[in-house]
Order: structure tokens, then C-alpha cells, then sequence
């Protein structure tokens, strides 16, 4: 029984395994991103940042363009002060003139 008493000692002894060492598959990975791997995720997530913002101002600018060719004002004055009208391009084909009866 004292053998059993003693080896039953030894093992709720905490000092019998002071000596063991556990050893880590990456003895130098702390738990945090290396610079390089912190550097290539800003670079990634700034690319996207950019390219969304670039398809927003793509899709605004088409939006105002359309949107100012649906509406507006009408100045006739502006027109006016023009001056004649234009003669027509010279590949239009004017129609017959009209003569009385």
C-alpha cells in the first residue's frame, strides 16, 4: 500500500512536472498578424474602398447627365438672341417647296 500511497503523491505533486516543456507547432505566433499580413489586408480593403467610391461617382455622374437631359428650363430668349436659324447640314434633304395652286 505505500507504494501505491506514494506514487498517488507523486502524482497530485505539482513539482513532478515541472520539468516537462509543451511545445507549439508555430513557437513564435503570438496570436497576432504579422506586419506584412496587417499591411496586405489595409492595401486589400483600401483597393475595395476605391473601386466602390469610383462605381458611385461612375453611377452619379450618369444619373445627373440623364437627369439634366429629362429636365430643365425652357429660355426662349436665349434662343432668340441666337440670331437665324442655321442653315441645315448639307447631307439633309430639304423637302419640295410648296407653290399655290
Amino acid at each position: 500500500m505505500e507504494c501505491l500511497g506514494g506514487s498517488s503523491l507523486q502524482a497530485l505533486d505539482p513539482t513532478a512536472y515541472e520539468n516537462s516543456t509543451t511545445t507549439t507547432p508555430y513557437p513564435s505566433f503570438n496570436g497576432a498578424l504579422s506586419k506584412e499580413a496587417t499591411t496586405a489586408i489595409i492595401v486589400v480593403f483600401s483597393l475595395l474602398a476605391a473601386l466602390l467610391l469610383a462605381v458611385g461617382l461612375v453611377l452619379l455622374v450618369r444619373k445627373l447627365r440623364e437627369k439634366r437631359q429629362t429636365e430643365g428650363t425652357y429660355r426662349p430668349s436665349s434662343e432668340e438672341q441666337v440670331g437665324a436659324r442655321a442653315p441645315p447640314p448639307p447631307n439633309l434633304k430639304l423637302p419640295p417647296e410648296e407653290r399655290l395652286i
